[in-house]
């Protein structure tokens, strides 16, 4: 073999086992999925990586009753037009936070995105790093929320999720996907319960009902759907559905 055949065939090794090199962050399956989805997939990589710090800023959302005034599932089509798109993109999943997960969730219930809101319970039930727990949400206090409905439907959604969570836990399902087959179908596995932030413990009941979705009566009125004994959303006072929380 020449010298220039031998250097080919080396370079080539050297391009393959380069390919098998990946860093956390997975910047080439980035751009590479960047590449089908946008027209300047050099520049979007730029941008998910600036500013600092790492972590996207995470903001309070709109108060319940400025989402629900949208037509079903169009805040979602104008305000996260893009997000299925950059939700399978690992460096936008690197620089997520579950406090942006949860409020987004939260916008999802009130906007009445059903297919959305399980999406969105799936991805964060997925994030099993200890980072994701549910127990450590921030009180959303902390990001200026001032207004008692909308203290009173976030805290009543954390609580949710947290039963769905164990609902998913009851039946075997594991957050790393290592998920348990049960022996006997009538008879919930054994498991470390999920749960809710301390905060949302704290927030009372509405004076006046808040309508969410409005089937006529309290959705959450099957006590089988929660390990908890009183549900979370018509304890406040609050008509809410969270049956799509509770998807596999």
């Amino acid at each position: 073999m020449n010298l220039v055949g031998w250097l080919a065939k080396k370079y080539r090794r050297f391009r393959w086992r380069l390919q098998l090199v990946h860093t956390p962050f997975r910047f080439r399956k980035s751009l590479g999925i960047l590449r089908r989805l946008d027209g300047h997939p050099y520049l979007t990589l730029l941008r998910l990586l600036w500013p600092v710090p790492w972590y996207f800023p995470c903001r309070l959302p709109p108060h319940p009753r400025d989402i629900i005034a949208y037509d079903k599932e169009a805040y979602f089509d104008q305000h996260y037009s893009d997000l299925y798109d950059l939700r399978i993109i690992p460096l936008w999943r690197w620089r997520d936070t579950p406090q942006r997960s949860f409020f987004r969730l939260y916008e999802a219930l009130c906007a009445h995105d059903e297919p959305y809101i399980g999406y969105e319970t799936e991805y964060f039930w997925k994030r099993s790093s200890p980072d994701w727990e549910l127990e450590q949400l921030r009180d959303p206090c902390e990001y200026g929320c001032t207004d008692p409905e909308q203290y009173a439907v976030m805290a009543s959604l954390a609580e949710a999720l947290a039963d769905s969570f164990n609902w998913r836990l009851g039946w075997g399902f594991r957050r790393d996907g290592n998920h348990v087959e049960r022996d006997d179908l009538r008879t919930p596995m054994e498991f470390n319960p999920v749960k809710p932030p301390s905060w949302a413990s704290n927030v009372p009941p509405l004076q006046e009902t808040l309508i969410i979705h409005d089937y006529g009566h309290h959705i959450d009125s099957d006590d089988s759907y929660f390990t908890g004994s009183v549900q979370p959303f018509e304890k406040r006072n609050i008509e809410a559905s969270t049956a799509s929380l509770r998807t596999i």
